[in-house]
């Protein structure tokens, strides 16, 4: 079973290969990440799952301490929070980098069009996402709490619901496969121009956005319908901020089986009473836990080839991102 397993593997990978076609989302980063050793300690950060998406992603590099002017190396800063103010500070030197990190972030962050995401690094007191070390008073005490680093902080004001990961966290595979779902399909909406590009953005997508929330995937399609005759424009826009929703969280495994249970109904008629057998065993499993979803949707998979559904061949469901970013040993389809 495992070899013929592996070996629809590949064909499903040749399949992607031929047939999936991805727009390279576009990504902000930070800079100290794979592209440029710009640490406060003058060192780079190595990191494999971002070097593997190079290929696939069109960075924006940037380091929000050295745009104020911070040297490399540079003396350390942190951040101070209390009930008086919040401040980027400096010990070694008294400064204040406040007002100039507001202010770049500001100016910086408002001329970004297009963005589909963000990869930031962990515990920076600019770029940490929940993460950054917040200290009460000037003094030599210690933190006494988390979170968004300066940087970060606009991000998340400004670009609410989109896709912010912290290079760390990429090393959980459920949450670096829910983040490159999140972007790719982001970047996907670019080819939407008119309202007919619109609905088939919306169908290639349908089963996807159905195992995410089907709620908003039922609002997404009404708001494609355009009752009210509205400009592509408005309607672009009322969608777009409805898929920044629905991919803001992950996919839980009770849509999923929803979802791969919609799509067994394409082949219910076609067949064997084994094969169905077989299928809702393993759909049990995943159920309880057992195995991963991954495990249904090769044999859904199969079936879409061998039965030749060219609607399903295109559901991004089963392909939500180049499937040369898959870890071997956490393929969705091992």
């Amino acid at each position: 079973m495992i070899l013929k397993l592996k070996k629809g593997l590949i064909g499903i990978e040749k399949q992607q290969k031929n047939k999936m076609k991805f727009i390279k989302p576009k990504i902000i980063i930070s800079k100290c990440l794979e592209f440029e050793a710009c640490r406060y300690d003058g060192q780079i950060i190595n990191n494999q799952y971002i070097e593997k998406l190079k290929k696939f992603i069109d960075f924006n590099p940037i380091c929000p301490e050295v745009e104020i002017g911070m040297g490399i190396p540079r003396d350390t800063i942190r951040i101070i929070e209390n009930k008086e103010k919040r401040m980027l500070y400096q010990p070694e030197t008294n400064k204040d980098y406040s007002n100039n990190m507001d202010l770049f972030s500001k100016n910086y962050l408002k001329k970004i069009e297009d963005i589909d995401g963000f990869i930031l690094k962990a515990n920076s007191p600019s770029c940490g996402v929940n993460s950054a070390k917040i200290y009460p008073k000037k003094n030599d005490v210690p933190p006494y709490k988390r979170g968004n680093g300066f940087f970060a902080n606009h991000i998340v004001s400004m670009f609410p619901n989109h896709p912010i990961e912290e290079e760390k966290r990429l090393n959980n595979s459920i949450l670096r496969e829910h983040f490159y779902t999140a972007i790719f399909t982001l970047a996907d909406f670019k080819t939407v121009s008119n309202f007919n590009t619109l609905y088939k953005y919306h169908a290639k997508h349908k089963y996807l956005f159905m195992a995410h929330n089907q709620t908003l995937m039922r609002k997404m399609g009404n708001i494609a319908a355009n009752k009210n005759n509205e400009t592509i424009e408005k309607i672009k826009k009322k969608y777009y901020n409805s898929l920044l929703l629905l991919l803001s969280k992950k996919a839980r495994y009770p849509s999923n089986i929803n979802t791969q249970m919609h799509v067994m109904g394409y082949f219910k008629k076609l067949i064997s009473a084994k094969e169905k057998k077989h299928f809702l065993e393993t759909l049990g499993l995943y159920r309880n836990k057992r195995t991963p979803a991954s495990a249904v949707n090769s044999i859904l998979y199969s079936w879409i080839f061998r039965f030749e559904n060219e609607y399903l061949m295109k559901q991004s469901f089963f392909n939500p991102f180049p499937y040369e970013l898959i870890q071997k040993q956490e393929s969705r389809f091992d």
